[in-house]
């Protein structure tokens, strides 16, 4: 996903503006990112530069678990909607 084109994402729920955290990038483009929505606390994921922006009912959550994980985060079941949380909160 080239950089750029983060000044024309938005949350596809509530249209809100996303925060972004890259985590791995090459040049201009972002291969792997963390884009949240602070209005839903919703995320979407970039996976292999490719951003997952589609309604929480089509999504893998298993398969973007893994990536999560990698990145230092837990999808907290506990919740309505998918929500993160950083591993360092589940030891409480």
């Amino acid at each position: 996903m080239q950089k750029q084109l983060l000044k024309k994402l938005c949350c596809p729920i509530d249209k809100s503006d996303l925060e972004v955290q890259i985590f791995t990038e090459q040049e201009d483009e972002i291969l792997e990112a963390l884009m949240t929505c602070p209005e839903c606390n919703r995320f979407f994921p970039v996976i292999y530069g490719l951003p997952i922006l589609i309604p929480d009912e089509y999504r893998d959550f298993d398969m973007e678990g893994e990536v999560l994980t990698r990145w230092g985060f837990i999808l907290d079941e506990k919740s309505e909607t998918p929500q993160l949380l950083p591993e360092a909160s589940t030891t409480e």
